[in-house]
């Protein structure tokens, strides 16, 4: 007789709580057919095509943002004719980077000779019969070193680094009236 009860008020529960279900559903219901199909904020929303305007802006903008200038030059100064301290500072640096430098000679402890080499802003320490970035140094003296490189024999001569540029200075441009 127990199982009987049970399952009557198993049975009620599910119709009560679809009947609360049901109800629920009404309300909802009533309460989205209270919303016009037209809002009242439609005067002020953006149309098709200006949307379109602004998005293709969008990514115009972050196509640029990604875009990798292939200019070696600053954009700005690539028409100057007269260099100013910042051009003259990068060519000397390049000068220095790019010079095959004898820079001093050595003895070791058993009398074999030692160049050191600047090049491309290492010191890079040389015998006789070494190849250094490229050049096959064939003799080494007190003040100079004789090597091979593509087919050419030279001597480099001890030499200290070279001096920077001297700054001018420019007349004509300063703020007193004084003539």
């Amino acid at each position: 007789m127990q199982q009987k009860f049970i399952k009557d008020l198993a049975i009620a529960l599910i119709v009560l709580s679809l009947f609360v279900m049901a109800v629920r559903l009404v309300s909802l219901y009533n309460t989205w057919s209270k919303i016009p199909e037209k809002s009242v904020h439609t005067k002020e929303s953006v149309s098709d095509t200006l949307l379109t305007k602004i998005k293709s802006i969008e990514n115009s903008i972050q196509d640029r943002k990604m875009f990798v200038f292939n200019s070696s030059k600053d954009p700005l100064r690539q028409g100057n004719i007269i260099k100013d301290k910042v051009d003259r500072e990068k060519e000397y640096q390049e000068m220095l980077k790019n010079t095959f430098r004898l820079a001093a000679t050595a003895r070791d402890e058993y009398g074999n000779k030692i160049a050191y080499i600047e090049y491309q802003g290492e010191l890079l320490e040389a015998h006789i019969g070494n190849t250094v970035k490229g050049r096959h140094i064939l003799d080494i003296q007190d003040n100079s070193i004789r090597y091979s490189y593509n087919g050419t024999i030279t001597t480099t001569e001890l030499a200290p680094r070279p001096a920077k540029p001297i700054e001018e200075t420019t007349y004509g441009s300063g703020t007193s009236g004084n003539w």
